[in-house]
C-alpha cells in the first residue's frame, strides 16, 4: 500500500462494494446543505461512457457545530442520493452516496470534503492496482457537456506525463432559474477569472491556469506523490492545483465544459458564491479588477446591467 494511504489519510476506505477492475475515473462530488444533487448525477449520468470504468463518489458532510436543519437537509439529501444510486448504477458508470456527520468543526468545510472523497478514490484505485487512474473535481451544484467523461480519458491518454489539468467552464448567462441581476453579475466575475489569468500569461507568467474545484483533475499516484488535498474551508482548490502547476506537466482540458452554478453562497469567505452575492449588494453592478499595468492601482470594469445572451 502506498505510503500516503498508510499515514496521511484521515478515515479508512469506506465503500465496501469492490471496484471494476478496468476502473480509471473517480470524479469526488461534495455536498454540504444540498437540495437538488441529483440533477447534477443526471448531468454525470447522460454523459457518453468511456472505455474505463467510472466511479462517481459523493461526499455529504457537515460539522458537529451544524444546526439540526443542515443536518436534515444533508441525512435527507443523502437518503435520496442513495436511493437514486441504486435505481441508476450500471457496470461502467457506478455512484457512491457516503455521509460523514459531525466532523471536526475546526476543519469540517469543502477542503475536507474534498480530501475524503479523493483519498477514498485512491483506496479504490489502489484495490485494482491503477496507478495512473483519474480523479476528478466537480461540485453538487454543476453540471457538464455530454462528452465530459469520454473528454476525460482521452485527455490523459493524449497526455500521458501530464499529472493534472483544469478544466474548461462557462457559468451559464441567461436563463429562467435566476434573477437577471445574478446573470450580469456572474458575466463580471468570470470576465475578472479571465482577465486575470490572460494578464499573467501575457507578462510571460509560466504557472497561469485557472483554479476552480469543481473543474480539475489529476491522476491519483500524484495526488498521493504530492500530498494529496488539503483541508482549507475556502481557497483549497487554488492551493491544491498549484502544487501541480510547478511540476512542468500541468495541461488544460478544453474539449469539453463544466457549467458551474452562478448563485450567491455564503458558505465561504471569498470564491464564486461570494463575490456574486457581493456585487449584487452594490447599487450599480460594477466589478473592480487589477490594473493592466501592474501599478498597484485598480481599475473599474462596467459592463451592461442585463444578461448576457
Amino acid at each position: 500500500m502506498h505510503h500516503y494511504l498508510k499515514n496521511k489519510t484521515l478515515f479508512e476506505a469506506r465503500i465496501k462494494v469492490l471496484p471494476a477492475s478496468d476502473l480509471g475515473m473517480i470524479i469526488v462530488i461534495p455536498a454540504y446543505h444540498e437540495t437538488e444533487v441529483i440533477r447534477t448525477l443526471q448531468a454525470i449520468k447522460k454523459c457518453e461512457l468511456p472505455e474505463a470504468s467510472v466511479e462517481v463518489l459523493i461526499v455529504f458532510n457537515d460539522s458537529e457545530s451544524d444546526a439540526v436543519a443542515v443536518k436534515k437537509v444533508n441525512a435527507e439529501a443523502s437518503a435520496e442520493a442513495c436511493k437514486w444510486a441504486e435505481a441508476q448504477n450500471e457496470t461502467k458508470l457506478r455512484f457512491f452516496p457516503v455521509y460523514f456527520a459531525d466532523l471536526p468543526a475546526k476543519h469540517a468545510g469543502v477542503g475536507l470534503a474534498r480530501k475524503i472523497g479523493m483519498d477514498e478514490g485512491c483506496f479504490r484505485f489502489e484495490k485494482v492496482g491503477q496507478k495512473q487512474g483519474i480523479l476528478v473535481g466537480f461540485d453538487a451544484d454543476s453540471l457538464c457537456r455530454s462528452n465530459y467523461l469520454v473528454a476525460l480519458e482521452g485527455h490523459f491518454r493524449r497526455n500521458p506525463h501530464t499529472s493534472a489539468c483544469s478544466i474548461h467552464f462557462e457559468h451559464p448567462l441567461c436563463g429562467t432559474e435566476f434573477d437577471d441581476e445574478v446573470y450580469t453579475a456572474i458575466a463580471l466575475y468570470e470576465l475578472h477569472l479571465r482577465y486575470y489569468i490572460q494578464a499573467q500569461r501575457y507578462i510571460g507568467f509560466p504557472y497561469a491556469y485557472q483554479t476552480i474545484g469543481s473543474s480539475m483533475a489529476v491522476r491519483s499516484q500524484d495526488y498521493m506523490q504530492q500530498g494529496g488535498m488539503n483541508r482549507r474551508k475556502a481557497g483549497e482548490d487554488f492551493y491544491f492545483l498549484h502544487k501541480f502547476t510547478h511540476l512542468d506537466n500541468f495541461s488544460e482540458l478544453n474539449r469539453t465544459t463544466v457549467i458551474p452554478s452562478p448563485r450567491i453562497s455564503d458558505r465561504v469567505p471569498f470564491g464564486t458564491g461570494k463575490a456574486v452575492g457581493d456585487l449584487l449588494q452594490r447599487p450599480s453592478l460594477e466589478l473592480n479588477t487589477y490594473a493592466f499595468t501592474c501599478s498597484g492601482w485598480r481599475q473599474h470594469i462596467t459592463f451592461a446591467t442585463r444578461p448576457i445572451c
